[in-house]
């Protein structure tokens, strides 16, 4: 199995250092939390110089995630907002593909990807898709796989289960839009985490790993040696990402870096036990 761990779980910390402390930690990759790091606004010069710093700690990146920033919406049936976010997810596929990752996420929870009571779900949904369609037809230009997130009803009110998920990417019906899934949302989710994951899991691109606490993995009462033999046999190969928060009222980031260093350490041993490594 491979291991990812997401750049925001360092929060503010220097980009560099970070990268080169997922290096240290042993993770394949970094994925990349665009908004906060690398912007759909951020230059060629600026994108040559993260993706040298992944190369040069010996990692690729797998994935972009946390990709809006607040300017576009996704859950709407408005036409001109469509546009307007189908165009926005085409430039984050141009960040991805400048930085060799192969995946972006699209999670979201908040106004993005939140649908206004008033509006009509169904046209919504099928607008969604349609926003994603195009991306995903851009994005196979690119090489590049789109993955929905399945994310717990207290952030969004849109596909909130893994089943919720495997289904809108089935209405998009395009080969490059997968889903993805996170554990500390299963955790919320799913009445049968394991078995939601070996029904659903052949739709996955990616897998978030987080405990129950949304701390790293081994920190709470997830137990993720069932997880892993569940993934193993739907016969996943991609990336586990570590994302995970200090879930901290006033913040989401850890302290300091020495403490995102620590959950760091306990996830991956956690992970690499659970699958056998």
């Amino acid at each position: 199995m491979k291991f990812s761990m997401c750049t925001a779980v360092y929060g503010m910390n220097d980009l560099h250092d970070t990268i080169n402390r997922a290096a240290m930690h042993g993770f394949d990759a970094v994925e990349l939390t665009a908004a906060l790091h690398l912007p759909v606004e951020s230059t060629q010069q600026q994108r040559r110089e993260v993706k040298g710093w992944i190369h040069d700690a010996g990692l690729e990146c797998s994935a972009l995630h946390y990709i809006f920033d607040g300017s576009v919406k996704l859950a709407t049936p408005d036409r001109e907002l469509n546009a307007k976010c189908a165009d926005y997810l085409c430039k984050v596929v141009d960040v991805a593909a400048d930085l060799d990752a192969k995946t972006v996420i699209i999670g979201s929870g908040g106004a993005t990807r939140h649908l206004d009571e008033e509006k009509d779900r169904p046209e919504a949904t099928r607008c969604m898709a349609g926003v994603i369609h195009q991306a995903g037809e851009y994005a196979a230009g690119k090489g590049v796989y789109l993955a929905v997130e399945a994310i717990n009803r207290y952030e969004t009110n849109v596909l909130n289960t893994m089943q919720q998920a495997t289904e809108f990417a089935k209405l998009v019906d395009h080969p490059y839009v997968r889903t993805m899934a996170d554990t500390y949302h299963i955790n919320i989710e799913e009445s049968n985490p394991v078995e939601s994951i070996k029904t659903y899991g052949y739709a996955l691109q990616n897998l978030h790993l987080a405990d129950s606490n949304r701390h790293a993995p081994g920190t709470g009462h997830i137990d993720f040696k069932a997880i892993a033999d569940a993934l193993l046999e739907t016969g996943f190969d991609q990336y586990c990402s570590f994302e995970v928060f200090g879930l901290y009222p006033w913040k989401l980031w850890f302290d300091t870096p020495e403490e995102a260093d620590r959950q760091m350490k306990t996830g991956i041993a956690t992970a690499r036990s659970a699958f056998g490594m």
